[in-house]
């Protein structure tokens, strides 16, 4: 062995903290399950000690078709333990999408819940599909699979020797595919293991004992990672399946829950719940958000309503990239933070050049948390790599202290007038009125402008008279004239692709 690795903490925490929670599942406002590290361990060695049974061994793939519950996080570590790498499957995704990623992946085992039955079922005996082993959480499992607890039962709980080393890759999880095929980013155990030494070290202080709720999906890298993390310092992390901001008040008050992460919409809902401050939420010590602009407004609202500091980060799955440390929070609100502990950052030309504070850029990083290439994509790897730097499309600026302002992405881009204009400042201003549920900001195409600025804005539940002219005007009060939108279309909801994220190219 060769470093510390996931399965290794796995057994450290079941040593030092034995009878400690190590996982909790809480669906419908009910604790479904839960599991001391000692258990936790045991079902872990099972795990993997049941897929070595049936033929996985280092360097196979394990698929999880799942919403959120333990088991996904059993087999994330079990996989691990034997040197697999486990892929979790967006439980959003339709046959098609599944047919892809399991294809691509090549996995032979796959575990599934109740809610997948019925699109596995559609698929399961697809020639394209490479799986020979199908398991089934929960009840009535499909005729074609066999039930995940008979698979533990049958299996051995012996201690085995953990294969990996910290460099081998531990996972594969994929994007979320709006711009083409979803692709598999690799991650090794070293990548997972920096990156949960930035979530300790930076920002979330976390300690051992520290109970994280988990409501974003884990096939997401801002579920997952925050798993490793919690799992490093030996807390107890919650899950749950879905989103109900009345139940997961409820939930954080219930499970007396230190952390978490909501990204900006959801933070909305559960500011929006009538008696949030019926709810005793002193435990909460940390929360976290990103994915999308929160605004200064709503961080505001966040960190008074819930008497927490506020930890905003960003990244995308092949980089989770920078921290604002809550003390910043307020003076730097339009800011997503400085670059992560284990993390080197710099802002590029569309050449590679490097380019100086104030001036607009591709993101590049380099360091150990940045993810190790495309699974079977070598061409699009290199194309991504220059001289050992991932360079994003994500295009940003830093100040002289070293904060990141994120600009928008470099296929977002609205030239209007000749003007270069970035859709994610504008809808940082739309989001700051209170009246703003969602937005979306696109160019359309003009005969006189090239292009012109159209914001897609989703009021606010409350807000019944919200004109498109408040819009504009609130627009061009506190930004340039000439990035204020040319139209306001009004809508119930945005369109989203399975992971969640706005997919403008179906706004017009």
């Amino acid at each position: 062995m060769s470093g510390l690795t996931v399965g290794h903490v796995a057994r450290r925490n079941a040593r030092k903290f034995p009878d400690q929670e190590a996982t909790i599942h809480r669906s419908d406002g009910r604790r479904v399950s839960s599991y001391t590290y000692e258990e936790f361990e045991t079902r872990v060695n099972r795990v993997a000690n049941g897929l070595s049974t049936l033929g996985v061994g280092a360097g196979d793939t394990v698929a999880l078709y799942m919403k959120n519950n333990v088991e996904t996080l059993e087999c994330f570590v079990g996989a691990m333990l034997i040197g697999a790498r486990p892929v979790a499957v967006n439980h959003r995704f339709k046959g098609s999408e599944v047919r892809y990623v399991l294809d691509d992946s090549d996995p032979t085992v796959a575990i599934l819940d109740s809610f997948g039955a019925e699109t596995i079922s559609e698929i399961h005996d697809d020639p394209l599909v490479p799986v020979e082993t199908f398991l089934s959480v929960g009840e009535q499992p499909p005729q074609f699979t066999t039930p995940y607890e008979q698979f533990l039962e049958d299996a051995s709980d012996a201690a085995i020797d953990i294969v990996p080393d910290r460099r081998d890759q531990a996972a594969l999880m994929y994007t979320s595919g709006t711009t083409g095929r979803p692709k598999g980013c690799r991650f090794t155990h070293d990548t997972l293991l920096s990156l949960a030494t930035d979530g300790v070290y930076e920002g979330d202080h976390l300690e051992p004992g520290n109970r994280h709720l988990i409501v974003t999906p884990l096939f997401h890298v801002g579920a997952f990672v925050p798993f490793v993390t919690n799992l490093y310092v030996g807390g107890t992390t919650v899950v749950t399946d879905g989103f109900d901001p009345e139940r997961v008040l409820q939930l954080l008050e219930d499970e007396s829950i230190n952390s978490s992460y909501f990204v900006p919409t959801q933070s909305r809902r559960l500011l929006s719940v009538d008696d949030v401050d019926a709810y005793d939420l002193s435990a909460l010590e940390s929360y976290g958000t990103g994915a999308a602009p929160s605004g200064a407004e709503l961080k505001r609202d966040v960190m008074k309503t819930f008497g927490t500091d506020l930890v905003e980060s960003f990244g995308q799955t092949e980089a989770l990239a920078t921290r604002l440390p809550p003390e910043r929070t307020i003076e730097k609100a339009d800011s997503v933070g400085r670059p992560s502990l284990n993390l080197e950052m710099k802002v590029v030309d569309d050449d590679g050049n490097r380019l100086p504070p104030g001036e607009v850029g591709r993101a590049a990083y380099s360091g150990p948390t940045v993810f190790d290439g495309y699974h079977n994509m070598p061409e699009k790897t290199d194309e991504v790599f220059d001289d050992g730097w991932f360079v994003s499309d994500d295009r940003i600026e830093r100040d002289e202290e070293g904060f990141v302002y994120f600009v928008g992405r470099a296929d977002d881009m609205i030239v209007s007038g000749g003007e270069n204009v970035h859709p994610a400042e504008i809808e940082e201003v739309i989001y700051e009125h209170p009246a703003v549920d969602e937005v979306a900001v696109i160019g359309v195409p003009d005969e006189t402008w090239g292009e012109r600025i159209k914001a897609v804005v989703v009021p606010d539940a409350d807000a019944t008279e919200l004109q498109a002219a408040d819009i504009i005007s609130h627009v061009e009060e506190r930004i340039a004239g000439y990035k204020k939108p040319r139209a306001v279309e009004f809508r119930s909801e945005l369109p989203r692709n399975p992971t969640g994220k706005v997919l403008k190219t179906e706004l017009e």
